[in-house]
């Protein structure tokens, strides 16, 4: 990952508010306006892993003294046709709720997200493209002030679990894969690999074994399963599923590292294991070109949740943004 720069661009005085680069001393700052806007209960070692150990950077709006404001992100290496790019994925924009109601150019969202924006993303910056995954609403604002570009939607997938059969064992292996076992690295990249030669069309976020520790295994208070799909006759994995069970009532499949040709079977052993622990639902988070593979998996609802937001200070143009064909899930998401 790219590492981000604070230094990029200088503090500015607007309407009152003063807005800057965040440093490592607003850490309490930006946890207490984390859990005043999202009623989270986020601390000091989740900040260690999204700023430090995540390279996360933002731009804060303060007034009288106070963090009102927040725009960040944190780096990401894209694959665009097939070609590593520098990524910075949006997240933790928030104001504060006083100071909401208006989404203007004279707001504290407005310049919070403009100062990091252009510090940030664009051509001589640290990062060539930006993208976060804002609501409806917050999209066509956002898109209306000039911050953002609509790149398509995010769909919540459900199949149900009751009844479904395992993958026959003469055919397919599904294995529990163990962060802490000495091949766990080696498979996660086997399966990257595979996913990377198999999706060359498309545009997605890398997924090595470096970036799965840091999103899935580091994350402070989340806990993720590991699962491997594989051939009887071969030990490396044609795929990793990565889920969490632990929920009331869906399980969630939060990624899929793998050629997306096997993702629908996949989701029949995903349904399995939901099952087994109990679980009515499974759900999947993703873009429209994942859903298309999943579409004759047995669904059982559909439902657009997010959508894709593109910085408008990325180097690519609206027309070369229009033609990307997102492969993203809700792994990629900072929250779930």
């Amino acid at each position: 990952m790219t590492a981000p720069t604070n230094a990029a661009a200088p503090a500015a005085s607007m309407h009152g508010l003063q807005v800057r680069a965040l440093q490592p001393a607003d850490r309490d700052a930006l946890l207490a306006l984390h859990r005043a806007v999202f009623a989270s209960e986020v601390d000091t070692r989740w900040y260690d892993w999204k700023y430090d150990a995540g390279h996360g950077c933002g731009s804060g709006a303060w007034a009288d003294g106070a963090l009102v404001a927040h725009c960040g992100g944190i780096a990401r290496t894209l694959w665009l046709a097939g070609q590593p790019t520098a990524g910075l994925q949006i997240g933790d924009v928030m104001v504060e709720p006083r100071w909401r109601g208006i989404l203007t150019r004279r707001g504290p969202f407005f310049h919070a997200s403009s100062h990091f924006y252009s510090s940030q993303i664009g051509t001589g910056k640290p990062f060539a493209l930006g993208f976060g995954f804002p609501g409806e609403r917050h999209l066509r604002l956002a898109t209306k002030v000039g911050l953002l570009r609509d790149g398509g939607g995010m769909q919540a997938l459900h199949w149900h679990t009751q009844g479904v059969d395992a993958l026959p064992r003469w055919a397919w292996r599904w294995e529990p894969l163990e962060p802490q076992s000495a091949g766990f690295a080696a498979a996660v990249d086997h399966a990257w690999l595979s996913m990377q030669r198999a999706t060359a069309a498309l545009a997605l976020g890398a997924r090595g074994v470096d970036y799965v520790r840091w999103r899935f295994v580091e994350r402070p208070g989340r806990k993720h399963g590991f699962f491997a799909l594989r051939r009887p006759w071969s030990r490396e994995p044609a795929g990793i599923a990565v889920l969490d069970v632990d929920s009331s009532d869906a399980a969630l499949w939060l990624d899929w590292i793998g050629p997306p040709s096997l993702m629908a079977l996949a989701s029949r052993a995903c349904r399995h294991e939901a099952a087994r622990h109990g679980r009515q639902r499974l759900e999947l988070w993703c873009t429209d070109a994942v859903a298309q593979v999943l579409a004759p998996s047995g669904l059982a609802h559909r439902a657009e949740v997010l959508r894709l937001g593109i910085v408008n200070t990325s180097v690519l143009d609206a027309d070369t943004t229009a033609g990307l064909h997102w492969w993203l899930t809700g792994g990629d998401t900072d929250f779930l």
